[in-house]
């Protein structure tokens, strides 16, 4: 059997390529993976049009989201026995899938379960969701020698190093935004929601100001120092939305102008130097920023409506508005955190910045009260 890998693209018919719209034509069965039982293919959604007036085998085995490899090599046996049973004497099958059969794409995956059944393989490659979210916004994506990087998940390893060297960021599915929006809440971004399906929508402003996406097939592309508006979507994509969010954050032009600063000087420094030389450097990017601060000023600390003796001296108090602590140490923990909750809560200020300059990359943790 002669197995293709197909990617049909974000979900536009339209951006089907041309030479898989002529296999699609004449393949013998169709393979098409879905989430869970309730769902449809979204890929065979995608490719109805090009099949309904065929005699061909449509099969849709179950893949589910899911880490468990055990209940995963139950489905994956499941998948082959409904492939056999359905196309056991085809001469060509066709695997579809959303975007490019390369990026983070089951057909591999599928290709090893049926090795030993296929004698030929060609894979067929696909606009991808970012592809096509920058194409419909009209912002170049990358441009001259900028570097571009895919962020599949920003707790991965490496995930930090790679955000901090990167001039263009995709970061697929985005979980945990606001991790991300600790280190890039200042920059321009646009979120694709099933974009090239008809209720595509895209979303632009600045990271801090974009709501958690509540879809799967969501796409954040953060471009650092964009210096164009994207266009105007609305006119764009007639099928689409465009919709601008509100900030949710208490001072987060403020926190974004401190983490902005660290960052620099996380960068120029480097981790292994003692707590003091950061929090030196740190005034400095903030004096140049002309962002007013205080050092080591003493607060008060209550108790009910105790005054306890002794002072809290945070590292910087920033425009009277929020408390810096700076470390250097291996990694923050829980501990560091509770503190700077109990300083917020005694001293009554409502935000608070860890910023550890000990990790390879900078660590941040933003709280409010």
């Amino acid at each position: 059997m002669k197995l293709y890998g197909i990617g049909v693209g974000p979900g536009d018919p339209e951006l089907l390529t041309l030479k898989a719209y002529k296999i699609l034509k004449g393949v013998d069965m169709i393979i098409a993976p879905r989430s869970s039982e309730a769902k449809r293919s979204r890929a065979l959604h995608t490719v109805e049009e090009v099949i309904k007036e065929r005699d061909c085998i449509v099969v849709e085995p179950v893949f589910p989201m899911t880490k468990d490899r055990a209940k995963l090599k139950q489905y994956w046996k499941k998948a082959r026995e409904e492939v056999l049973a359905k196309g056991n004497s085809c001469e060509t099958a066709a695997f579809i899938t959303l975007g490019d059969p390369s990026m983070y794409s089951t057909f591999y995956r599928f290709l090893e379960v049926f090795n030993d059944l296929v004698e030929e393989v060609e894979v067929i490659p696909g606009v991808t969701s970012f592809s096509a979210c920058t194409s419909t916004a009209q912002v170049p994506l990358v441009e001259g020698t900028e570097i571009v990087s895919i962020i599949p998940d920003v707790k991965a390893k490496n995930a930090m190093q790679v955000i901090e060297s990167s001039d263009s960021l995709i970061f697929l599915k985005p979980k945990d935004l606001d991790k991300i929006e600790d280190i890039l809440g200042s920059e321009k971004a646009i979120l694709c929601v099933k974009v090239g399906f008809e209720d595509q929508k895209l979303i632009s402003g600045k990271v801090s100001e974009i709501e958690e996406p509540r879809h799967y097939l969501s796409t954040l592309i953060v471009k650092k120092a964009i210096d164009t508006e994207p266009q105007d979507y609305t006119r764009l994509t007639q099928k689409g939305e465009l919709r601008d969010t509100k900030g949710k954050w208490l001072y987060k032009d403020l926190t974004q102008e401190i983490i902005g600063a660290a960052m620099e000087v996380h960068r120029k420094l480097g981790s292994g130097f003692l707590e003091y030389v950061y929090e030196e450097a740190l005034s400095y990017e903030l004096n140049l920023k002309k962002v007013h601060f205080e050092r080591q000023k003493e607060l008060d600390i209550y108790y009910k409506d105790l005054l306890i003796p002794r002072k809290y001296k945070p590292d910087l108090i920033v425009d009277s508005k929020v408390i810096v602590e700076i470390k250097a140490t291996s990694g923050l923990t829980e501990i560091e955190e509770a503190q700077l909750l109990n300083y917020l809560k005694a001293t009554k200020m409502r935000v608070g910045l860890l910023l550890n300059f000990g990790t390879k990359s900078l660590e941040v943790k933003r709280r409010i009260l």
